[in-house]
């Protein structure tokens, strides 16, 4: 399978960087879907789907995907709900790949190794926009676009990089990815997002209660970012942040507040399903703009409330309920390799740190409106091929492993069209 990995890698690198802006052809042609498909076909018809179904939030996924479909049906613009369809069941494909090619320590260190390159990467390319004046877009994927959906993709990889560190015994490693991590933080703090900065909040008081077990070293790590944030924070980032507190007399804080409560108007209008995939705006342009509103367009600048919004209530508590279940499911996984340490054949701190980067990612989300971005759908394949390697390797005294039918044809694979 060493070639659909690698394979694997260069298509979420080529989505981050965003290629097809250097190369045309690259969007031109399905490249990415196609290969994505070649290789989940032919994963699924080795291994079947069943193991995929065992994880309840691949259930969740499939579930809120199944719902964006329905809005081709039912919602407002039926035809919107075709281009966010057409996205996540590529990027569940994504889902699919991770669980069973990054089987083994070396491919998670693959990808980690990767995903924090190919951010650094974003970081130089995009170093002159860094700390000016926030205007323009990023260069990158369509998803990085803006100032504020950068820096929550470099929040989501930041806890990356610290596991790199942590984990990585050589010491030129180890300085290769803390000089990683201090060019995702400069990244973060250069945007000036105000979402992003409380995301990077969250997430290091998230890394002192739940990550670290040395609370005194965690301490000295977050007292030594905070002294780098003072140091490299453009002239304005702390002017920009008190806005913070000061929220009524901002009128970007204002917007998003009224686009939530437009949401929120919405949603108890629409309970069971909302007004559809990709409708919000069309709605309040429609039907919920005020005549003394100055804008014919806005958006809901959070993915819980666009979800609310144009899937009803049960969309959001699905929604919900995934991010809930990866955290459980990481969870799990430490559990087992706490029980069983000397049987297990990745560190206790994958799982760890990949929860940092949810929870990272879930504050972020608060403010932006990435429902169709990857990030949260290679976070979920992330968390659902870690619990697979434990649950393959550990041995528990109390609960002896069962061989399953999938864990048999690993040996008749290995001369397999992609290896």
């Amino acid at each position: 399978m060493t070639l659909a990995f690698y394979l694997f890698l260069f298509i979420v690198a080529a989505e981050y960087v965003g290629l097809g802006n250097f190369v045309p052809i690259y969007n031109a042609l399905p490249i990415p879907l196609l290969i994505s498909f070649v290789i989940s076909l032919r994963l699924i018809s080795i291994y079947s789907f069943k193991p995929v179904l065992e994880f309840d939030v691949a259930k969740y996924y499939i579930v809120f995907v199944f719902l964006t479909a329905f809005a081709m049906v039912h919602g407002l613009i039926q035809s919107y709900a075709i281009a966010p369809l057409k996205t996540q069941i590529g990027y569940f494909m994504f889902i699919v790949i991770a669980f069973y090619l990054i089987e083994n320590k070396k491919n998670i260190f693959a990808f980690a190794w990767m995903l924090v390159g190919v951010h650094v990467f974003l970081v130089l390319l995009n170093f002159n926009k860094l700390g000016h004046e926030r205007l323009g877009s990023f260069k990158g994927s369509f998803f990085l676009g803006d100032g504020n959906d950068f820096a929550w993709s470099l929040n989501m990889t930041l806890p990356i990089a610290f596991f790199l560190f942590f984990s990585t015994k050589k010491f030129i490693f180890k300085m290769i990815a803390l000089g990683g991590a201090a060019f995702l933080l400069l990244g973060i703090v250069g945007t000036q997002s105000r979402g992003a900065s409380l995301a990077l909040l969250a997430g290091f008081i998230y890394y002192f209660l739940y990550v670290s077990n040395k609370k005194f070293t965690a301490l000295v790590i977050i007292c030594m970012v905070g002294m780098a944030v003072v140091f490299v924070a453009p002239s304005n980032y702390f002017a920009r942040m008190e806005t913070i507190s000061n929220y009524e007399e901002d009128t970007s804080a204002m917007g998003r507040i009224k686009a939530w409560k437009t949401a929120t108007e919405m949603a108890v209008d629409h309970p069971l399903l909302g007004v559809g995939a990709g409708s919000f705006n069309s709605a309040y342009g429609r039907l919920y703009r005020k005549p003394t509103d100055p804008v014919r367009w806005i958006s809901t600048h959070s993915v819980y409330f666009k979800v609310l919004a144009e899937y009803g209530f049960p969309g959001v508590l699905i929604y919900l309920l995934i991010i809930i279940s990866c955290l459980k499911t990481n969870n799990a996984t430490v559990r087992l390799i706490e029980r069983s340490r000397n049987n297990t054949v990745i560190s206790v701190l994958w799982p760890k740190f990949l929860n940092w980067s949810i929870v990272s990612w879930a504050v972020g989300a608060m403010f932006l409106t990435g429902i169709d971005y990857p990030h949260l759908f290679l976070l979920v394949g992330l968390t659902m091929s870690a619990n697979r390697i434990v649950k393959n390797t550990v041995i528990d005294d109390d609960e002896p492993k069962i061989i399953k039918p999938w864990d048999k044809d690993v040996s008749k694979v290995k001369n397999d069209v992609f290896s």
